[in-house]
């Protein structure tokens, strides 16, 4: 899959979540550099971390992915014959760890689906919530 060709991520999927693309770099030099972990969080726009600098909830979404051997997410894995849309077909990846529904995971050897709820994907965006204000229109509708 060509990184150039996402556009659906993030993409819908059930109530208030998201599938989210993440794809890792291995830059391969001399210097043997840590890994850059690019985030596909919508509109063209692409966040891009280091290991120490990816939000905590990305690394324990990533842990538990990378906990399950790879050969049990009946992925493409070495494959780059494959688009954007097949990493959202979750039925074809969690045959045999169907509890990874709200977690994500492992497409290929570099590719990665994260589902993240509406609040973790406004902080990728790098929008803030008022959780005041939602509070008061909820109490407000509710009266």
């Amino acid at each position: 899959m060509r990184t150039d060709e996402i556009v659906y991520s993030p993409y819908p999927f059930l109530d208030q979540r998201h599938m989210v693309l993440l794809k890792m770099d291995i830059v391969v030099n001399s210097q043997q550099k840590p890994p850059q972990y690019n985030l596909y969080v919508g509109n063209n726009t692409k966040r891009i971390f280091s290991p120490s600098s990816l939000p905590k909830f990305i690394q324990l979404k990533l842990a538990m992915i990378n906990s399950i051997n790879k050969e049990k997410w009946n992925a493409f894995l070495d494959s780059d014959e494959f688009y954007e849309l097949d990493c959202y077909l979750y039925n074809n990846f969690i045959l045999h760890n169907p509890e990874f529904k709200h977690i994500g995971w492992q497409v290929s050897d570099s590719i990665y689906v994260i589902v993240l709820n509406e609040d973790e994907l406004t902080q990728l965006k790098g929008t803030t919530v008022d959780t005041r204000k939602e509070s008061q229109i909820k109490s407000q509708a509710n009266s």
